[in-house]
Formats: C-alpha cells, sequence, structure tokens
C-alpha cells in the first residue's frame, strides 16, 4: 500500500469512527430526550382500581384552569381583557399553549386510563373545551362535553367532559344562583350531572361560587347563598331517592371550616354530607391555591353518606381528595419560602403557566362493573 492509499484508509477509518461517535451521542440524547418527557407528563399517580380485587374504578377530577379564555372578541359582553388588544394581550399563541398545558394535566392524571369526569371552572365557552377535546390527544378518547352558558359579569363559566364510552349521562342542568335582594347578581351557575354508571346512578354537582374579591366578610352572604342553593338540590333528591350517591366538587372560595361549607356538611342522617380530607399526593403543598405565604383549600370534594359507605352500589376508593401537586405545576417561592403555583399571570403579568389552583381528584369504583 502506498502512502497516499495509507492516508485515504486511515482517514476513512476516522470518519466512520466520527459517524459512530455522533450517531451514539445523537442516540443517547433522543433517549434522554423521551425520558425527560415521559417524566414531565406521566407522573406518578395514584392508580385507578378499587380498595378489593375485581374492583375497578374511575377517576372524577376538579380544576380551576385560570382563565381559559379563547383569543376572539365578544360581542356580547364588555368584558375583553382576553384578546390581542386587550390588557391581557391574549393571542393564539397563548391560547395555544394554556390548551395544551391543561391537556398536559388530564394526561398526567390519568396515567395509563384516561379521566372519566372532569369539571372546569373559569373557561370562556364550549368553544374552549372543543378545542382542547378535538385538538390534542384527547381526541383519541371518547369525551363528550357539558357546557351552559352562565350569566358572570366577566363571561366565565363551569363545564365539563366525561367518557361517553364510561358513563351514560342521563341528565345535565345549570343551577342558577338568584338572590332576592340583589337582582343583578351576575354569577356562576353550579352545574348538576346525572349520570349511569354500572347500573348505578350518581349525581355529580361541579361549582364555582362567587369570590372574596371586595373582603371575605362583604362577599361571605354570596357563597352562603351558594350553599344554600345547592343545599335545597341536594335535599330534593335526597327526598325521592334512598341513600343517593352524590358527588360535589368545586372552587368554593372557602375553606372546609367556613360557615358555607359548614351549612352543607352539617346535617345528619343517611343522605348527609361530608368533606373528604385534602392530601397533597407528593407534599410539597398545604392548599390548592396560595395568597402570598399563606394557603387555602378552597378546591374540595364532598360526598353523600352512602357514597362514602359504599351503601348503594358505588363508592369512593379512600376517604380523601388528593390534591396534584405535582412538581411542573409548581415553582419556587423565593419570597415566602416553600412552592407557589406556576400560574398563567401573575397581576397583569403573562408568566406563560398553569394557573393558580391545583387540580383534586377522587377514584369511585363500582362492583358490578
Amino acid at each position: 500500500m502506498n502512502k497516499t492509499t495509507e492516508e485515504e484508509h486511515k482517514g476513512k477509518e476516522k470518519i466512520v469512527k466520527l459517524d459512530l461517535s455522533n450517531s451514539v451521542a445523537l442516540s443517547a440524547k433522543i433517549f434522554f430526550l423521551v425520558i425527560f418527557i415521559l417524566t414531565a407528563v406521566l407522573q406518578p399517580v395514584i392508580p385507578q382500581s378499587g380498595i378489593n380485587a375485581g374492583q375497578h374504578s374511575l377517576r372524577i377530577v376538579f380544576y380551576n384552569v385560570e382563565n381559559f379564555f379563547d383569543p376572539y372578541p365578544d360581542t356580547t359582553t364588555s368584558y375583553n381583557e382576553f384578546t390581542p388588544e386587550g390588557e391581557r394581550h391574549w393571542t393564539e399563541k397563548r391560547f395555544q399553549l394554556k390548551r395544551q398545558h391543561i391537556y398536559k394535566v388530564i394526561a398526567a392524571l390519568g396515567g395509563w386510563e384516561p379521566v372519566a369526569v372532569m369539571g372546569f371552572a373559569e373557561i370562556e365557552n364550549r368553544l374552549v373545551i372543543e378545542d382542547l377535546i378535538r385538538k390534542t390527544p384527547l381526541k383519541n378518547d371518547h369525551y363528550s362535553i357539558v357546557h351552559f352558558e352562565s350569566n358572570d359579569h366577566r363571561g366565565i363559566d363551569v363545564g365539563a367532559i366525561y367518557l361517553s364510552d364510561r358513563l351514560k349521562l342521563l341528565h345535565a342542568e345549570p343551577i342558577h344562583l338568584k338572590d332576592k335582594n340583589d337582582s343583578v347578581l351576575r354569577t356562576r351557575d353550579i352545574l348538576y350531572m346525572k349520570f349511569l354508571l354500572a347500573g348505578d346512578t350518581l349525581h355529580v354537582f361541579f361549582n364555582h361560587w362567587p369570590s372574596r374579591y371586595g373582603g371575605l366578610l362583604e362577599t361571605q352572604g354570596l357563597r352562603h347563598l351558594a350553599s344554600s342553593v345547592l343545599k335545597s338540590f341536594t335535599d330534593s333528591i335526597c327526598r325521592v331517592s334512598l341513600s343517593p350517591n352524590i358527588l360535589i366538587m368545586g372552587d368554593f372560595n372557602d375553606d372546609p371550616d367556613d360557615e358555607s361549607i359548614r351549612f352543607l356538611t352539617d346535617s345528619a342522617g343517611e343522605c348527609g354530607l361530608e368533606t373528604l380530607t385534602p392530601v397533597p399526593m407528593y407534599n410539597h403543598v398545604k392548599g390548592t391555591l396560595k395568597y402570598q405565604a399563606g394557603w387555602n383549600i378552597f378546591d374540595q370534594a364532598i360526598v353523600s353518606v352512602a357514597l362514602s359507605k359504599h351503601s348503594n352500589g358505588l363508592g369512593i376508593s379512600s376517604q380523601e381528595e388528593m390534591i396534584f401537586d405535582a412538581g411542573f405545576l409548581l415553582e419556587k417561592d423565593e419570597k415566602n419560602l416553600g412552592y407557589k403555583l406556576n400560574r398563567t399571570y401573575a397581576g397583569f403579568k403573562y408568566k406563560g403557566g398553569y394557573s393558580d389552583h391545583l387540580p383534586v381528584f377522587v377514584d369511585i369504583y363500582s362492583t358490578n362493573q
């Protein structure tokens, strides 16, 4: 072999080694990227399984998603902050990122099985839910929508999606909050749904009660009104149904020991209601939302005694509501220590995060499935 041929041969060997080295490095990068994505999205969650063998549970979630608006002006209301020209400078790109964030939360909550029922607070309209289940991988599941336009002054509603191949929707309606002393009250409705699950009936209420904006004491009466209206509705169910299965979830803008919640849960008997113990999954938090250094548990789950005791076909897998405090929903709180919510907005400053609330969930099971 002459000198030129030998140098060419060594050069080719060097190129081959470099190509192999680059290929291995690229493969390693792809591998770790996949692991990172799976770790971020498929957070470890409590398995959706019943207490005993042979039982199968369905996960029911409530999530205040913090202003899930589309970017289009709404001619039916004077509130249009969430548009490109509005004070929030809400664009199509920001809307799509918000939609993707909400999908990521739902995917992580479901794990290997899709969430069965998901209630939302602070959605603008039916369109944003349709976009969520049609333009994300949720389109591969059999989700149907329950939504009614409310009279809220900002145009936000309560809505829900459910797996129509797992549950049969028997009835749905909005429950209006009307104050005889305030004819111009404009707030969110309570969303009521009645499902048939494995031959048993489940009554579900999703709530977003009036906020504390304007002062705690000044707005306390509005939340007591919401509690009274809801209590009247559940009492009517209990009068006509023996040991009904009732699940109440929502952002109540009150804590479990506040008067409005105690009004719901202080009644005794088979049709009594009880608040589930809130438990964070990863022990990152002490509530579902944080104001300055203090945590509140505004997002709660309340169940009937029948559902709690599994006395009418259905039951809850735990006497706890789980607070889904996955790491990607939080950020370090440098000022007040610990963690705070990874929000979409902090005041009028866009942060591009998820929400100012954490989702909560319960698992309901039936031995008839």
